[in-house]
């Protein structure tokens, strides 16, 4: 360190305080210093009250001089720089400096104290709990960590072909309108999961309509082996159909029921999602709102619906409940409006010249309380809400 002479000081002959002019004495000075007069003797630094006033040991020997020139000599500032650097950096480290000595030695820093507990790479990860995924590689081989499709990670819905991604594994996507290979009906709009063995072209998808269209539970599926696409294929099961009396699964639509509801022997009579429809009907959820009423022996007036259905089976005759022959025969009438008759006869038979028996209607007939009789409807289209979404990760 320097002698420090900048600026003047004013001396006084027997007093002890040197006054400076332009001197920063704090910063540049400490007790002990050596302090050298303008009148050419040696003192001693005893205090420093400011950048512009110190004292002296012994008091100032020489003539007073108002501007002589002066210099300060470092005795003490290595030493007390160094003592305040040491008690800073103790001060910041010197317990962390502490418990590492306790660690045992000085290469290995074990968990409790933040380390690994090794000093290499296997030790590391054994110490720290890692599984064999660690160091695994991404991909869909055997030992590999799976990546995202893999662990089915569903997408934002955008326009896509299942036909042409070739990432492997499990793939679930919301496919919107436009998207290829799609199947058809409901709002456009299919959940799609797709299953892929390899880069080839072979792979499977399951897919179930969004919204309020895929409320029937349509569930269909297509597969492609070597290139080749199968058409799409529709799952049937006790979503999408109905069971008649006889129990002969048919496709289900909206379906009514025409029985005696309260004393109906048929335990089955309100199976899945079948719910009374007046005192003579049994509706499934596709039928809500209708309603029957039986206006003599045999003849039941069903309102609510559109009529009939357009194509396919309208009605199936009760049938005994060990799927025997029918019950009686019926017929039905249809207004303009949408309502609905629905006739019941006993059967008849006949000879005919021939010598054939042949069916015929006989008397009014009430449905008997061991059947049922299934008449299958159109009904008004339910407005749908419109379709938000939201992006997923």
């Amino acid at each position: 360190m320097p002698w420090y002479k900048t600026g003047t000081v004013r001396v006084t002959q027997n007093s002890n305080a040197v006054i400076g002019t332009n001197t920063a004495f704090i910063a540049n000075s400490r007790v002990g210093d050596a302090f050298l007069g303008p009148d050419g003797r040696w003192y001693e630094v005893t205090n420093i009250a400011s950048d512009t006033a110190i004292s002296i040991s012994p008091n100032y020997q020489g003539a007073t001089n108002a501007s002589g020139n002066y210099a300060l000599v470092p005795i003490q500032g290595y030493q007390k720089t160094l003592a305040d650097e040491v008690r800073a950096w103790v001060s910041a480290y010197g317990a962390k400096m502490a418990a590492l000595g306790t660690t045992g030695n000085y290469d290995i820093l074990p968990i409790a104290k933040g380390g690994t507990g090794g000093s290499n790479q296997v030790d590391a990860r054994s110490g720290l709990g890692l599984g064999n995924s660690a160091v695994a590689n991404i991909g869909y081989e055997t030992g590999n960590v799976a990546e995202a499709y893999a662990t089915g990670r569903t997408k934002t819905s955008v326009v896509q072909s299942w036909y042409t991604n070739a990432v492997h594994g499990l793939d679930p996507n919301l496919y919107p309108p436009g998207s290829a290979g799609m199947p058809t009906g409901g709002t456009g709009y299919w959940y799609k999961q797709i299953f892929r063995h390899s880069d080839s072209s072979n792979r499977l998808t399951v897919a179930w309509p969004y919204g309020l269209a895929g409320a029937s539970g349509t569930v269909k599926f297509q597969s492609i082996y070597d290139g080749a696409v199968t058409p799409w294929i529709e799952l049937y099961h006790t979503g999408n159909t109905t069971r008649g009396s006889g129990g002969v699964l048919s496709a289900a639509s909206p379906i009514l029921r025409i029985a005696n509801v309260a004393d109906s022997q048929r335990r089955d009579l309100d199976e899945q999602t079948f719910e009374p429809a007046g005192e003579w009907g049994m509706a499934n959820s596709e039928a809500r709102g209708v309603s029957v009423e039986r206006l003599s022996v045999g003849e039941y007036r069903v309102t609510g619906s559109l009529g009939l259905a357009l194509e396919g089976w309208r009605t199936q005759d009760p049938c005994s409940p060990d799927g025997g022959g029918t019950l009686g025969i019926t017929e039905t009438e249809q207004d303009s409006d949408g309502t609905v008759v629905v006739r019941l006869f006993k059967q008849r038979w006949t000879l005919s010249e021939d010598g054939e028996m042949i069916p015929g209607r006989g008397a009014p007939l009430d449905v008997p309380l061991n059947s049922w009789i299934d008449v299958r409807l159109e009904m008004p289209a339910v407005e749908q809400p419109p379709q938000q979404f939201a992006e997923t990760e």
